[in-house]
């Protein structure tokens, strides 16, 4: 072989050398670049997916705290119904309506001795128709709370806020007697419910008469 022709040969060794590195270097490339694209779009499922979960979720809770929202307000009926502002004095805070006992009474803001003598009172708990126990008490007399033994679990009776003119129905869950130093009646039951406590004496005053009632 010629010195010529292996010179030729050498340098076309070269030149397919360099091609097949091309080629490696252009190979490299394209599966890095195909790599990032992958990579990029697995990456954004992991990111996107929960957070579209995230944000479902969210909306989700949204609509059913305004649809609880709207739920609320329809258990408030709004009343037309004349209320004083004051009675002998005391602020009137609503009115205790209990129709199967014909009784409708204004409910005062203060249970002391002389409110009593006038009406039923608040004696304990939160504002009229709010979260938590609101507790009236009377007298067992017979324009008061003397028919109150005649109530049963079951029925219901609803008190009227008198700033508001709304009116929310409760049903009674429990009827018992207990001495007066037992004061559990007056405990609230975080249910999610608003409840209210009626309380009166039993004939001779020894013992106390505790209904319970929970809004329906």
């Amino acid at each position: 072989m010629t010195v010529y022709a292996k010179a030729k040969r050498a340098k076309k060794g070269k030149s397919n050398k360099k091609k097949i590195t091309t080629c490696i270097i252009l190979l490299i490339i394209l599966g890095a670049i195909a790599y990032l694209i992958i990579s990029n779009r697995l990456w954004d499922l992991k990111i996107n997916k929960p957070m579209q979960e995230i944000e479902e979720n969210i909306a989700q809770n949204n609509t059913e705290e305004e649809t609880a929202t709207v739920v609320e307000e329809k258990k408030d009926e709004v009343v037309d119904v004349e209320i004083p502002a004051k009675m002998g004095g005391y602020d009137v805070i609503g009115q205790l309506v209990i129709d199967k006992i014909d009784l409708t009474k204004n409910i005062l803001a203060i249970a002391d001795d002389n409110a009593l003598d006038l009406s039923v009172a608040h004696y304990y708990g939160g504002s009229l128709n709010q979260s938590g126990n609101f507790c009236i008490i009377g007298h067992n007399w017979k324009n008061m709370l003397k028919r109150l033994p005649e109530m049963q679990v079951g029925d219901t009776f609803y008190l009227i806020n008198a700033e508001s003119k709304t009116k929310v129905t409760y049903q009674i869950y429990n009827m018992y007697t207990c001495v007066p130093e037992d004061l559990s009646a007056l405990d609230e039951i975080q249910n999610g419910k608003r409840e209210v406590t009626l309380i009166t004496c039993n004939p001779g005053g020894l013992t106390r008469l505790i209904c319970k009632a929970r809004e329906i």
